[in-house]
């Protein structure tokens, strides 16, 4: 499955995300924070949102299945 590690994710970016640490935490509880395909296009939406290119980011939130999960957007930026 795609996720933002597949997107050459800084640690600066990261932190946006929790940090490497939160990653790193959950992984060590047995908890994948990368499970969920909405999830992963949404981070990697906002990843590339981050970047400027809003191009790419609206191509990954148009993958995700449960579009009311875009309503958060609004709050992220």
């Amino acid at each position: 499955m795609e996720t933002i590690f597949d997107h050459n994710v800084t640690d600066d970016e990261l932190k946006r995300f929790g940090g490497r640490e939160a990653y790193d935490y959950f992984a060590s509880k047995g908890i994948d924070l990368c499970a969920d395909s909405d999830t992963n296009f949404y981070q990697i939406g906002i990843l590339y949102a981050g970047r400027g290119d809003r191009k790419k980011a609206n191509e990954y939130w148009s993958r995700i299945r449960d579009k009311g999960m875009l309503s958060t957007l609004v709050q992220d930026f």
